[in-house]
């Protein structure tokens, strides 16, 4: 058997920054500023404020920055907080094969070492690199064919902790070993349950992922000791979590062939499974928003993976809303948009919203990708208007480009920031490379947070 743990953690100790290709050192700084916003954006939700109450009455010394809030935690606990509100509004990024968000854990364990040892821009940007790199690897054993992974098992739970453990362990020069043990540390905390979603405990998972891999470094360098099989063992953890794990996937043209390039990033505040109903939506309402009262019944006709992770006729709240595929296909076509606006705790209880959601029927077929989807709506009148998408944005046929992503985290950073401030701070994440001293962008971060 390969020592996939060991050959990870090697190719992890050798890799050189200025060896990367351009075009994965730039994929990493577009990871970086969407992170920025996310974390920025959803750093005001109610799960994040429930969060920092309780973590703030046991946190150690309060030293490290909160993206998008004045207050500080510990290390440890600012990773948690970081990762969890980079999630909490369901736009942060995407690895498609494993519908992991890779960036989330690895970047707020990044930001929260940075300000407790002298970090550069170029050292926080090559270990977010392989962070990601690592840790989609290893969730290709878990989902690449004939691997199949449980659907209950929250993949950003199970890898996000090992991401971060590697990038870490980069950043602190750990050699060979101690990034094995690492991964291994990271591997022995990893957890999750899809049951979670559309609640705050779903936002619990990408902080909890943080949290572990930053811990199982800062173990590891301290000499506490792992199997080093942990991924490839006979009791380790491609054997529990996947039937057939693929063990190749996660080391082949390894060096050569990079995960980080096929990220996707999220023009929509949802589930990324929905986001062609939203743009075959959109296609439907390009002269003008529908009158509900004139739909008789919408028709989806999506991916079965839609149908597994988006079904929620009658979501609860704004949570449940942003993952519930009938409620933005009823948003969208009624709306003529579909941003975070769209999805409020007004609109989600509203009486007309929900039996239009009722409406809603779908049939999903295996032979339509995840990125594709058709929409037909009938009108009262007897008139069909029909939508299809077979890219969606955002997806590897229809990426986001740079514009794209700065716009989407201008827009997210304005929440957190006056004005100036957020320029400041995009402009920065942009050029995260040349950065000298991560810890004073993180003074950034704090300084012009916008007071409430």
């Amino acid at each position: 058997m390969k020592a996939i743990t060991r050959m990870l953690a090697r190719y992890a100790h050798s890799s050189q920054f200025d060896a990367l290709p351009p075009a994965v050192r730039h994929e990493g700084a577009r990871a970086f500023v969407n992170w920025i916003g996310c974390a920025a954006g959803g750093a005001r939700e109610g799960e994040v404020e429930l969060m920092l109450e309780v973590l703030g009455e046991f946190s150690g010394a309060k030293q490290t920055t909160i993206v998008g809030r004045s207050e500080k935690l510990d290390a440890l606990n600012a990773a948690f907080i970081n990762s969890m509100s980079s999630a909490a509004l369901a736009f942060n990024d995407t690895h498609n094969p494993t519908v992991a968000h890779p960036t989330s854990p690895v970047a707020a364990a990044l930001l929260a070492l940075a300000e407790r040892r002298p970090l550069t821009g170029k050292e926080l940007l090559h270990a977010l690199i392989l962070g990601i790199e690592i840790q989609c690897r290893v969730g290709n054993i878990l989902c690449v064919p004939p691997a199949e992974c449980q659907v209950g098992l929250s993949t950003q739970g199970l890898l996000g902790g090992i991401g971060a453990a590697v990038a870490v362990a980069k950043v602190m020069a750990l050699d060979e070993d101690g990034i094995t043990t690492a991964i291994g540390l990271a591997a022995n905390q990893a957890s999750g349950l899809r049951e979670s979603q559309s609640t705050m405990g779903s936002h619990f998972i990408p902080g909890h992922a943080a949290r572990c891999g930053l811990l199982a470094a800062l173990l590891a360098s301290r000499g506490f000791t792992c199997s080093d099989s942990m991924i490839e063992g006979a009791k380790g953890f491609a054997a529990s979590f996947a039937s057939r794990p693929n063990l190749d996937a996660a080391v082949g043209q390894l060096g050569k062939a990079f995960e980080i390039t096929t990220l996707a990033y999220k023009p929509y505040p949802s589930g990324v499974v929905i986001h062609p109903i939203i743009d075959a939506c959109l296609d439907i309402v390009k002269s003008g928003p529908l009158a509900a009262e004139n739909i008789e019944r919408i028709e989806l006709t999506v991916n079965p993976l839609a149908v597994k992770l988006t079904d929620l006729v009658d979501p609860r709240n704004r949570g449940q809303g942003l993952v519930s595929m009938q409620h933005w296909a009823v948003i969208t076509l009624t709306h003529g948009a579909a941003g975070i606006a769209q999805v409020t705790d007004a609109l989600v209880r509203d009486a007309v919203v929900s039996r239009l959601r009722r409406k809603v029927v779908h049939t999903s077929t295996g032979n339509m990708p995840w990125e594709a989807a058709d929409v037909r709506v009938l009108l009262k009148n007897g008139k069909q208007l029909q939508g299809s998408v077979q890219h969606c944005r955002g997806s590897a046929g229809r990426p986001l480009d740079d514009a794209d992503i700065t716009e989407k985290t201008r827009g997210q950073l304005r929440t957190a920031y006056p004005d100036a401030p957020a320029e400041r701070i995009l402009a920065q994440a942009w050029r995260i490379e040349e950065c000298l001293r991560v810890d004073q962008f993180c003074k950034e971060l704090t300084a012009g947070v916008r007071r409430t």
